[in-house]
């Protein structure tokens, strides 16, 4: 069985489509079911084939990716099956479904924000991203997704059958493990200029965030706890909202904003060294952070809403995401109780380690067996 497999996402910096491409083609590999991988790329910058850890057939187009997306959208041509000497399934991991020969096609849909939530995101992500979905949905032969929520979602925006989608979860990967809490203290100490004890919320900053609840929490508790509030993630879209709360709440001393982690070894120690992990987002397909929080042994606080309640089971304290008073109200009393906060973490512990990427790769090469029989 031949399959062709979309690993664009991982050139450059991977983020969040990046990390599930590289991941999944890493544990698809190392099945060794009799499923043979192929992969595409299209972009400038090409991906270096190695860093899945075995031998990958790939070919590269070296055409920007949405040149080659227009070209497929106007001429339904070349057939990207054709393009990889003929496979028996073709794996679109990113949304886009580029049309085959003869190949059936899956489509991975990471959640539909755009659609759900289409205030809380970026216009040049929504324009894109909402023009094509539906088609692509109902002209695939499978659909795989992270969560329950985003099936939902699938079924009620696109009007796709349900039976035409697969839930395959994310995970962390192996290599992402705790640190020893002095340890990693003194390494977000002398690498960041972090001080503990703090909170930790790890995510773009952007309106679907909505980090703006948080500053508002944390500033009614700004006297009677000595924590900070570390932001680490990447400022994204519309930033003044984020500027325009945070001088609201004159929070500027107390707030500290890293940029993006890359490193898995540097995020793990900021989960590892933190009181408690804070995750107000108002929507998210899956929401890798909190699970990573759990791994690192870290308490975990959440917006019930969306994936966040499949990912985090009873494993966390779920609150509505937009009630300041609420946020405020567990995050006083949870730091003054370490008792509570260490039950936390052992029952997150236990959560996370439900998740895994063989089991991902498991499921995502059912699907591909099931398409490949029946063609």
């Amino acid at each position: 069985m031949h399959i062709g497999i979309d690993i664009g996402p991982v050139a450059g910096t991977r983020t969040g489509v990046g990390h599930y491409c590289y991941y999944l083609v890493k544990h698809l590999l190392q099945l060794h079911d009799g499923c043979s991988l192929k992969g595409f790329s299209t972009g400038l910058r090409g991906v270096d084939a190695s860093v899945f850890g075995s031998e990958l057939f790939h070919r590269h187009i070296p055409v920007p990716t949405r040149v080659a997306y227009r070209i497929w959208e106007t001429f339904q041509w070349p057939p990207v099956d054709t393009l990889l000497n003929g496979v028996d399934v073709y794996h679109a991991t990113n949304y886009f479904l580029p049309p085959t020969k003869a190949a059936k096609r899956a489509v991975t849909i990471h959640d539909l924000s755009f659609l759900a939530v289409p205030h809380l995101c970026s216009p040049k992500i929504v324009g894109p991203f909402s023009r094509n979905i539906g088609q692509f949905a109902r002209d695939a032969d499978a659909i795989l997704t992270y969560s329950k929520s985003t099936t939902h979602d699938i079924v009620e925006h696109l009007g796709v059958a349900r039976e035409k989608i697969t839930v395959a979860p994310l995970a962390v990967d192996e290599g992402f493990q705790p640190v020893p809490r002095e340890t990693a203290a003194e390494h977000v100490k002398s690498r960041y200029g972090v001080q503990p004890p703090y909170v930790l919320f790890v995510g773009t900053v952007e309106p679907r965030k909505n980090v703006p609840t948080l500053l508002r929490a944390f500033s009614k508790l700004r006297h009677e706890i000595p924590h900070q509030l570390v932001l680490a993630g990447a400022t994204g879209w519309e930033p003044q909202r984020f500027h325009e709360a945070l001088e609201e709440t004159g929070l500027g001393d107390r707030v500290l904003q890293t940029g993006y982690v890359q490193d898995h070894a540097e995020l793990a120690a900021f989960y590892s060294a933190a009181d408690l992990f804070v995750f107000p987002s108002f929507y998210e397909g899956f929401g890798l952070p909190p699970l990573e929080a759990m791994t690192c042994g870290c308490p975990v606080v959440a917006a019930r809403n969306s994936a966040i309640p499949e990912v985090v089971g009873d494993a966390a304290v779920l609150l509505p995401a937009d009630d300041a008073d609420a946020w405020a109200e567990t995050l006083r009393a949870l730091l003054h109780d370490e008792d509570r906060r260490a039950a936390l973490a052992e029952a997150g512990r236990q959560q996370a380690a439900r998740f895994s990427w063989h089991d991902c790769a498991v499921r995502t090469a059912g699907v591909y067996r099931s398409l490949a029989s029946c063609g």
